[in-house]
């Protein structure tokens, strides 16, 4: 009956703001509703809920909105997500010593605080490369155990966009101390790495797809930030929005179903 009623109300507004009333305003509670997002070539689904403040004037409606969205998708998938990430691989990247990454075994993504923390563990092998009488020669000369750290953060990219980057370097550590100072050698490969995938690493294609055509819409994000609920991540993100009342009503049917 609450939710007749609400869409009643809505019906009634939607109608009074396509007849040109101004200054009509409405607050609303929407969601949860869930939406697709890939994550390093992992699909996961979102539930996203929030608040709109609407206001109408002769020609548009404006919207100023908050939202939060659950990430225990993403956390549930930290491994698929963590093997989706291009690490070094390449036994001969430089001179001498070498660093790949050969397997990544365990991976788990926390809160922390505004950041989320990415912690894989796997397996490396240390290599020797060098050429001899113009024949790149490699060799291997330790195995062993490894976890990688790395801290990330939201932020806003554009007005349209949201994506992660680096809060701090990435931090290696393995079963031997010797093998530790080796692999330290090769942090800012990993950062270099991490930093040119994470700026792409949330594609938004399939949310897109799933929002139906909304003419004379104009976002702007203007905050986007991870936040925390006990052990689940959570993120936090506000902005505002012109459009038309069609493009209202269209929107207000989608987060209905």
């Amino acid at each position: 009956m609450k939710d007749l009623l609400k869409r009643r109300i809505l019906i009634g507004f939607v109608a009074a703001a396509a007849c040109g009333w101004p200054g009509a305003s409405l607050a609303l509670d929407v969601g949860p509703k869930s939406l697709p997002l890939t994550v390093a070539g992992v699909p996961v689904q979102i539930p996203i809920a929030g608040a709109l403040d609407v206001h109408t004037d002769a020609d548009s409606m404006t919207i100023k909105a908050s939202a939060s969205g659950d990430l225990k998708s993403i956390q549930d998938h930290a491994l698929a997500i963590a093997r989706g990430l291009r690490l070094p691989r390449d036994p001969c990247a430089h001179k001498n010593i070498n660093v790949v990454v050969n397997s990544v075994d365990a991976a788990k993504i926390t809160p922390a605080g505004a950041s989320a923390v990415i912690d894989l563990s796997g397996h490396v092998t240390v290599w020797l490369c060098k050429k001899i009488l113009g024949e790149m020669l490699k060799t291997e000369i330790a195995s062993d155990s490894v976890t990688i750290s790395a801290p990330v953060e939201l932020y806003v990219a554009s007005p349209q966009s949201v994506a992660l980057r680096l809060t701090g370097p990435a931090t290696l550590a393995t079963g031997d101390p010797l093998t530790t100072e080796a692999a330290n050698a090769f942090v800012g490969d990993v950062n270099g790495l991490l930093t040119l995938q994470l700026s792409k690493l949330l594609d938004t294609a399939r949310a897109r797809a799933a929002i139906p055509p909304l003419p004379g819409l104009d976002v702007t994000i203007e905050t986007a930030a991870f936040a925390q609920d006990g052990a689940k991540l959570i993120v936090r993100a506000s902005g505002h929005a012109t459009m038309t009342s069609a493009a209202f009503g269209s929107l207000m049917g989608f987060l209905g179903h």
